[in-house]
């Protein structure tokens, strides 16, 4: 068991001459900690182009996995799931992503299901359930509008949101009587500018012991001597109307604490305050001041005979973890009886970016680089999106500072996260100790610690594990093996069949999800003709184990939505179009459709182009058709897949569509579709209910014309027996494009557009990397940067540049 000791120089004239027992006492608390710590833990955080998002607009993002004792890049775990939830915790979608290196970039949809509201991200790996904390990350809202409907299904301008609430939070967890306490004061469920609060406290003679207030935040804090036998309240005005709040009750004996980290630059001052009843109950017992962060600890032992009731302790920051440090104070049975978590700003890991952007024609030139602590040049991971301003749309809230320094450590989420660490003086360092005055205790709870080194249950999982079976029998007392290949995928792998089972494994392979594999039975290394194997996806679909926690709506009184709605309003945007159109202000002409009079029902078909933005939009043919009007449904994961109408037809007749490529009738044999591809197929036209077809195609027509060129029907090859369609395999990053609604005014496009997701960006072993992006017409830019660098370094910046039209 590896014990990392921290290295406190503390100026204590109490501290204990240790017996025996003691010592014992203060290794067991260390070994305790350390065995608890000693399991890696990974934690994830999702980067997003923006969190304003259009019915049906797809949100882009960029996962970093970390590892919280290393403080670098986790690399164990390759299968990173992410879940989309609506505000009431009902999971709506849920996909695998295949992470390399640390990161993963990735799309979530936002189907028909999702209607306007605010909804969540939770990204999290099959490992994570090995620890009864929640190491997943959860989003802030993502906010979903329509901004063509009058009345207003989500971001209510009416209270009819959670309502606000004022807590008072003695700090370490307790008040005591006859002693000075640090009260901390939290107002939640506010927008930030009615968060900031004024009051007075009260005792129970209404004789005004002190004033008080928060920050723009909703933070504060005061000091107050409990006085024996008095109450006391406090008063203060929100929305013009005065509340009244009944502060906590203090103990009769223990301790409290108060932290000053911000005051002195070297030092940290940890305050331990009590009364004389305590220190006369508890003479001659030894206390353990413990700090720690994941398993780095220190154990400094208090003898109760040299406390007076204000001890003050001075520890070098330097000597503290940079980052979260969790402060426990415990008694001499090891019952922990306070609790502080502070935050340490010396020797954070961090790097900074120089961005220089340069127009050239119609594109712009971004040019970057990674600058560490240490000048030292390192490959690095980033993510960049590109806005037009600081706007609603601007999803830097969601900070990987916070996500990897702070969010680990808390029990709720961190708000206005930027702001702690862009410009870091004496007032944000201050700022940031109010939220964790106010946060509680540590996540991290005494009752789990205790038991010391915990079971690992999953294990890190790399790529999907593929069990399946034949439709028949393997001969025994023959060489059975079974052969995985697909030229398109990669894939050319070979294992034996277990006799006894007739089952097969493949394990660890990265396989797209929808990709057609085909499974061949080999006896004596002969294939065996028309057998089909049944296989499932053991791992593609892993659920975490904490469940996620519904979200509560906050008051708003300006929408979002209203906004949104009134600019396309204003510019007689009416109808939502996934074009991608160019960046230049000009009319887009679309390609006529060249077989639209090829046959007389095309005139009542969708007719569908096949062009570089339907490639985009989905995945496979399967994806488009199940996008206009039918279900494409896998059978039993047999490889096989048929399309039903989405509307019910006859009650006797059938609701399987007709299929028809190139004039040739295929009737519902739907195999030919799964042997296409998007560069194949010229148009689709899709009638979902078969006008001009006659009877025969009450449950519609989908007819497909190929591109010129192409072989004939007859010599293509139908699909094969053994060939599957993977369910819940990885999922691919879609090629980001800015829908065209936003092109409509200049107004729209500056409140609400994401211009450009860089996503993929690995620079060199300079630090440095170029790329391009369309030029949006606007003079001004925001980029969005976030990433890491190979050693952990991690990298938040927002840059506002200006584009020289002139260049």
């Amino acid at each position: 068991m590896k014990k990392q000791h921290l290295v406190l120089f503390v100026l204590l004239s109490f501290l204990v001459n240790l017996t025996n027992a003691q010592v014992e006492r203060k290794n067991q608390l260390e070994d305790t900690y350390a065995s608890y710590y000693s399991i890696e833990r990974e934690t994830i955080h999702l980067h997003l182009n923006k969190n304003v998002f259009i019915l049906e607009e797809p949100v882009w993002f960029k996962a970093y996995i970390y590892n919280k004792d290393t403080n670098k890049p986790a690399i164990n775990s390759t299968n990173i799931f992410v879940s989309l939830y609506d505000e009431k915790g009902k999971e709506i979608d849920k996909k695998l992503f295949f992470a390399q290196n640390g990161v993963v970039s990735g799309t979530m949809e936002l189907s028909s299901a999702v209607t306007p509201g605010n909804y969540y991200l939770r990204a999290y790996t099959n490992w994570m359930n090995n620890f009864p904390e929640d190491e997943s990350f959860t989003s802030l809202p993502i906010h979903v509008v329509n901004p063509y409907k009058e009345e207003l299904e989500a971001f209510q301008d009416e209270e009819t949101a959670t309502p606000h609430d004022v807590q008072f939070l003695p700090e370490g967890g307790y008040a005591i009587e006859n002693s000075n306490n640090t009260i901390g004061v939290k107002v939640s469920n506010l927008n930030q500018n009615e968060s900031k609060i004024k009051g007075s406290i009260f005792d129970n003679n209404t004789t005004e012991v002190l004033t008080f207030e928060t920050n723009s935040f909703g933070h504060g804090k005061f000091n107050l001597i409990y006085e024996k036998d008095k109450t006391y309240y406090a008063v203060y005005t929100i929305n013009n109307k005065e509340e009244k709040t009944f502060l906590p009750k203090p103990k009769p004996t223990g301790f409290n604490i108060t932290i000053d980290n911000y005051s002195n630059e070297k030092y940290t001052y940890i305050n331990l305050k009590t009364n004389a009843n305590t220190l006369e109950l508890n003479k001659g017992k030894t206390y353990y001041l413990v700090i720690n962060q994941n398993s780095k600890i220190s154990v400094v032992n208090l003898d109760l005979n040299n406390l007076k009731t204000q001890n003050t302790i001075p520890v070098e920051s330097a000597n503290l973890v940079p980052g979260v440090n969790t402060i426990a104070l415990f008694d001499d049975n090891s019952n922990p009886i306070l609790e502080r978590l502070i935050f340490n700003y010396q020797n954070i890991n961090v790097a900074s970016v120089n961005t220089n952007i340069k127009k050239v024609k119609d594109s712009i030139t971004v040019n970057l680089k990674v600058n560490t602590q240490n000048n030292q040049n390192q490959l690095s991971q980033l993510s960049v999106s590109t806005l037009p301003n600081i706007n609603i749309t601007n999803a830097s809230n969601a900070d990987i500072m916070s996500s990897f320094l702070i969010h680990p450590y808390i029990k709720g989420q961190v708000q206005n996260a930027s702001h702690y660490f862009k410009n870091v003086d004496r007032l944000k360092k201050y700022d940031l100790d109010l939220l964790l005055l106010t946060q509680g205790w540590s996540k991290y709870e005494w009752k789990n610690i205790k038991k010391g080194q915990l079971p690992v249950t999953y294990g890190f999982e790399v790529g999907l594990k593929i069990e399946g079976t034949f439709n028949r029998y393997a001969k025994k007392h023959r060489s059975n093996k079974t052969q995985m290949f697909s030229m398109t995928n990669g894939v050319n792998e070979n294992t034996t069949i277990d006799q006894n089972t007739n089952t097969f494994v493949f394990d660890n392979y990265f396989l797209k999800d929808g990709a057609v594999i085909n499974f061949s039975l080999y006896e004596n290394d002969k294939a065996v003709p028309k057998v089909n194997p049944v296989i499932q996806t053991i791992n593609g679909k892993r659920e975490l184990m904490h469940a996620f926690k519904s979200k509560t709506k906050v008051i708003r009184k300006k929408s979002t939505q209203s906004d949104l709605r009134t600019a396309f309003k204003a510019y007689n945007i009416e109808k939502l179009d996934t074009v991608n159109l160019s960046y230049k202000k000009k009319k887009v002409v679309e390609k006529p459709l060249k077989h639209e009079k090829s046959y007389i029902a095309n005139k009542y078909s969708n007719g569908i182009k096949i062009d570089s933005m339907i490639e985009r939009t989905y995945f496979n043919i399967s994806d488009l058709i199940n996008a206009n009007g039918f279900v494409v449904e896998d059978l039993a994961g047999t490889g096989f897949t048929r399309i039903k109408n989405r509307n019910p037809v006859t009650y006797l007749g059938s609701n399987e569509p007709i299929l028809i490529i190139d004039n040739v009738n295929l009737g519902n044999n739907y195999d030919m579709l799964f042997n296409l591809t998007f560069e194949d197929i010229d148009e689709i036209y899709i009638n979902t209910n078969g006008l001009g077809y006659g009877a025969a195609a009450a449950a519609g027509v989908i007819r497909i014309y190929r591109k010129d060129g192409s072989q004939s029907l007859e010599k293509i090859k139908l699909r094969e027996y053994g060939d599957v369609v993977i369910k819940n395999g990885f999922s691919i990053e879609k090629k980001f494009y800015t829908p065209a609604y936003y092109f409509k005014s200049d107004d729209v496009l500056s409140e609400f557009a994401c211009l450009d997701w860089a996503s993929n960006i690995t620079t060199n072993d300079l630090g440095m990397y170029t790329y391009k992006m369309k030029d949006s017409g606007l003079n001004d830019l925001v980029l969005v940067i976030q990433g890491f660098t190979s050693t952990g370094e991690l990298i938040s910046e927002i840059k506002t540049v200006k584009v020289d039209k002139n260049q």
